[in-house]
């Protein structure tokens, strides 16, 4: 066994320390490289000398940067239309301070006049110059300078793009020698609205400040899906700038389409080298511009100074998907408008914007580098949305105020990454106390269930079920801990706490189980092989030494002829024969020659075959659920949503298994009240939480329907187990769906005593109030108790006397499955609650039900007669 594992770890070895090491590029990969860096630089040249108004396809202005000739054929005359859509929202969200905050006269509206020659937009507080300008007169607005955060909500199709066709381009010509076959682009939404998942990070907190204001570098990871989008939607990541003084964002993609084309074959899209002329102000062209001129000139040199580098775009918007890169497909590009809505806060000391600005730089402040200042929570940063795709033609706009109502949606928002990840922390270390709390319940009830009695009325496939999900949350909180750096030790703690439940004591107690129920398995498969016909004996080869009828072959000079018919002929007994050894056998010779082992597997070696096997197949059966989940979160939503709400069902159908063992077995209580309520709710907790909370820290949609239906099963399992351990493990099963099995509590009738079908158990003595005194009167019986004998006995356990109600003759039955007969009786209560009181053994010795369930929790014998038990 070692010899093939030190191979194994040679030959690894071996394999990592001749790996080469990594090559430099080829003469082609490096020319590739150099017509790349040559095409950037080009595309720099052309933003260096551009100004604010180039692009303007009405007056027939283009730019000679890839997507915006006039020969790429995109929609650039929505662009106008695009940015008088964003100078409208502007202006709508400079006449409202916030949602509870008003200007100092009371005033909300907003306003557009003219001022001159000068276009004023917003209320007087946030009144903005004219559109060439875009910037507040009176300081900044009352917004985070810092928009790092995570932001969803729902878009729906702007009128913007109303009445306009969509361009038509040629897709095959977009690789060299016509590379492409695809006749659909990827990224084309279709529908008429759905969802968007928005991650902002903010690259520089300094940024580019000078007389006309700031600019930032920011990156953004952005998700959208419709009805006929498959998994969770598009994926892409944007590039752009930020202007913290207004709270705008422009962002766009750059196309890794034209990576390996050349200049007449290109037809992607240059979109961060065009980016300041999205822009709708000249003041905001001139500070995008001023940064992306040295952004973008640093980006190109550390491409030129890297060795070994080959040719890619350090700007994809597809990062995640190398083969993007290398086999790219044809796609949408995006340009998206931002824009922050004004932050109230509720504060007395608070006044005027610029006090609501001075206290959001302390929040922020405190939330970079925490100290404990005495700062209000942290509001949600809530945005503004346009998306302009320019080759697909459509504009998309988030869903909200004043198009519609606030209960139908309001626009982006979520909170910002450092509140995140710190109730995320929080939420993870309750789920780490969740865990442990589960962990203190097992190995309590390990402590009840020590015993092998105790063990073998456990469920196997209920622990094993336990475990499985235990193991899937050790696998998904150590993946989340290698991605998230900002949460790692959080994440990692709660890992080792699922790690422990699951191999510690979750495979330890099922290890306990299994090797005390492995006599019950070889039995049933004993039973299933004798049940199963045998297979039919090879036909014999012709023998030729068989003797004909009637002869016996005897050693020469013997008599040859057969037996007379009167001679005696030995007959079968059926006695069992006895076999003495050869030491034993007094007749025959003295034989001291030791008997040679048999070279049958000893118990030890099928134990360990038994306990493999069992590793192998659970941690199978965890890796193949865990890696088909992780296929899952590709399909589309509704197949993903079925998928998830059965293995969350089958997860919570743990005691099931539980239940269809007392019944088979005839047992009422396996495992302790403690137990099931407790893992029951702490296991249900999560889910509770993830599909009823709208603004969970998983971002999924509440389903509350799925939650009700699970908490419903549970709840419902957990009633029948109940019922078992008051009214039986069998009531209301037929008994032709159950093996024979042997009832503690039957009912104890004078009928069948006098009958002479049964007998009372022993040591009964009869005790009678006042009244008739025999048990056989001819008096038929009444609802009064004179009437009813009653028994008593001593319990040998705690020497205490037991009254055992005994029902008189003709008393009235009520039928039941087995082991459930009710009868209906006074007094003590016969019914099925009072034969709970005592348990009869097969020996006929009564004993309390308590007394003989905590004696058969360590030895299945009786107490008096030490006859063998039947398990509970």
């Amino acid at each position: 066994m070692d010899r093939p594992r030190s191979v194994l770890i040679f030959f690894v070895l071996l394999f990592i320390f001749l790996s080469p090491a990594g090559q430099p590029p080829t003469v082609s990969q490096r020319q590739d490289l150099d017509d790349l860096i040559t095409r950037e630089r080009h595309a720099l040249s052309v933003l260096s000398s551009s100004s604010y108004g180039d692009l303007d396809p009405a007056k027939g202005k283009r730019l000679n940067i890839t997507g915006l000739r006039e020969e790429d054929r995109y929609a650039w005359e929505l662009l106008p239309r695009v940015k008088d859509r964003v100078r409208e929202q502007l202006g709508v969200l400079a006449g409202h301070q916030g949602v509870d905050q008003r200007s100092d006269n009371g005033a909300n509206e907003s306003v557009a006049t003219q001022d001159g020659n000068k276009e004023v937009i917003g209320r007087d507080d946030f009144r903005y110059t004219d559109k060439d300008v875009m910037r507040p007169e009176k300081g900044s607005i009352p917004v985070y300078q810092n928009v790092t955060g995570i932001l969803r909500g729902e878009w729906v199709r702007s009128k913007v793009a109303e009445g306009l066709q969509a361009p038509h381009i040629n897709v095959t010509s977009f690789g060299p020698n016509g590379a492409f076959n695809a006749h659909e682009y990827d990224r084309n939404v279709t529908g008429s609205g759905g969802k968007v998942h928005l991650r902002l990070k903010g690259k520089n907190w300094n940024g580019s400040s000078t007389a006309d204001g700031m600019v930032r570098e920011i990156k953004a990871q952005m998700t959208i899906k419709d009805d006929t989008s498959s998994g969770d939607g598009w994926e892409m990541t944007l590039h752009g700038v930020h202007y913290p003084e207004m709270g705008e964002v422009l962002l766009t993609t750059t196309s890794e389409k034209c990576v390996f084309m050349t200049e007449a074959q290109s037809r992607g899209f240059a979109g961060l080298f065009a980016l300041p002329h999205f822009a709708v102000s000249q003041r905001t062209y001139a500070l995008a511009q001023r940064l992306l001129n040295s952004t973008l000139s640093q980006a190109i040199d550390e491409q030129q100074r890297v060795p070994y580098t080959t040719a890619s775009n350090p700007w994809s918007s597809s990062p995640n998907n190398p083969s993007d890169t290398l086999f790219p497909l044809p796609h949408c590009e995006y340009i998206i408008y931002l824009q922050q809505h004004p932050i109230g806060l509720m504060s007395k000391t608070v006044g005027k914007p610029s006090d609501i600005q001075k206290l959001l730089a302390e929040v922020e402040n405190e939330l970079r580098f925490p100290n404990g200042a005495p700062v209000p929570k942290a509001p949600d940063i809530r945005m503004s949305l346009l998306i302009f795709s320019p080759d697909c033609g459509f504009v998309l706009e988030s869903k909200g105020p004043p198009e519609y109502a606030l209960q139908h949606g309001n626009h982006l928002h979520g909170p910002k990454l450092e509140s995140y990840l710190a109730s995320a922390q929080r939420y993870i270390l309750l789920f780490a106390v969740l865990i442990a709390g589960q962990v203190i319940l097992l190995m309590r009830q390990m402590k009840v269930a020590s015993t092998p009695p105790t063990r073998s009325r456990i469920s196997f496939y209920t622990i094993a079920m336990m475990s499985m999900g235990d193991g899937f949350v050790f696998i998904g909180f150590l993946m989340a801990a290698i991605f998230v750096d900002a949460a790692f030790l959080t994440l990692i703690t709660t890992a080792f706490l699922a790690f422990f439940a699951v191999c510690f004591f979750g495979m330890k107690f099922l290890l306990d189980i299994w090797l005390v129920q492995a006599p019950e398995r070889r039995e049933r498969e004993r039973q299933l092989a004798a049940a199963s016909p045998p297979p039919p004996p090879p036909p014999a080869a012709p023998n030729l030494t068989t003797p004909l009828p009637g002869i016996v072959i005897t050693p020469a000079s013997a008599n040859t002829l057969p037996l007379p018919a009167t001679a005696r002929r030995t007959t079968d007994s059926g006695a069992t024969p006895v076999i003495l050894p050869p030491d034993q056998d007094l007749d025959g010779p003295a034989n001291d020659t030791p008997t040679s082992p048999t070279n049958t597997p000893t118990q030890a070696n099928t134990t360990r075959r038994e306990l493999s096997s069992l590793y192998t197949r659970f941690y199978f059966l965890l890796l193949t659920t865990l890696l088909l989940s992780f296929h899952a979160t590709t399909w589309p939503t509704t197949a993903r949503t079925i998928y998830t709400n059965t293995l969350l069902f089958t997860y919570f159908s743990l005691w099931t298994p539980q239940i269809y063992r007392n019944i088979m077995r005839n047992c009422r209580k396996a495992l302790s009240h403690e137990f099931i309520l407790g893992q029951s709710t702490l296991r249900l907790a999560p889910v509770l939480y993830i599909y009823t909370i709208p603004h969970n820290i998983l971002f999924i949609d509440p389903d509350r329907t799925a939650a009700l239906i699970l908490t419903a099963w549970v709840w419902l399992q957990i009633l029948i187990l109940t019922s078992q351990e008051i009214l039986g493990p069998r009531f209301a099963i037929p008994d032709t769906w159950t093996p024979p099995a042997y009832d503690y509590h039957p009912v104890l009738r004078e009928d069948d005593v006098e009958a002479g079908i049964v007998s009372l158990p022993i040591g009964f003595s009869r005790t009678t109030d006042s009244g008739p005194t025999s048990p056989t009167t001819s008096a038929p019986p009444t609802n009064s108790s004179k009437a009813r004998p009653r028994y008593s006995v001593d319990c040998a356990i705690c020497m205490q006397t037991l009254e055992v109600p005994v029902e008189p003759r003709g008393g009235a039955e009520t039928s039941s499955a087995s082991g459930g007969v009710g009868i209906v009786g006074n007094g003590l209560g016969s019914g099925i609650l009072g034969r709970r009181s005592y348990m009869v053994t097969p020996c006929r010795h009564v004993f309390h039900t308590v007394c003989l369930e905590g004696w058969m929790r360590f030895r299945l014998v009786c107490p008096v007669c030490r006859e063998d038990l039947p398990a509970l």
